[in-house]
């Protein structure tokens, strides 16, 4: 986890090339503020790539989680689920190429 350090947005407009480097390399999440009032942060690209993979993964856990309380809702277990896209899959393979 990186430093939290306020800057203004004039200085980022100033000095983009210096900001950019602590943001990059410096470790630094960087806090900027327009008139007293945060407006943007600027965090490293690797930190970012992170915070969505975790946020993908979130979600996809959640998902997840409703469609498995949706089954046990329906009373579908996993085996019904498996029959039914392996005939699903058949359906359509005889679709696409034929018998």
């Amino acid at each position: 986890m990186g430093v939290k350090s306020i800057i203004k947005a004039s200085e980022l407009q100033r000095s983009s090339g210096k900001v950019l480097k602590r943001a990059a390399i410096g470790n630094e999440h960087l806090v900027i503020v327009r008139a007293g009032y945060p407006v943007a942060v600027m965090i490293s690209f690797q930190e970012y790539e992170a915070l969505m993979r975790d946020r993908a993964l979130a979600a996809q856990h959640d998902l997840v989680r409703t469609l498995g309380r949706e089954a046990e809702r329906q009373n579908v277990n996993e085996a019904d689920l498996t029959a039914d896209l392996e005939a699903e899959k058949q359906r359509l393979f005889q679709e696409i190429y034929g018998s």
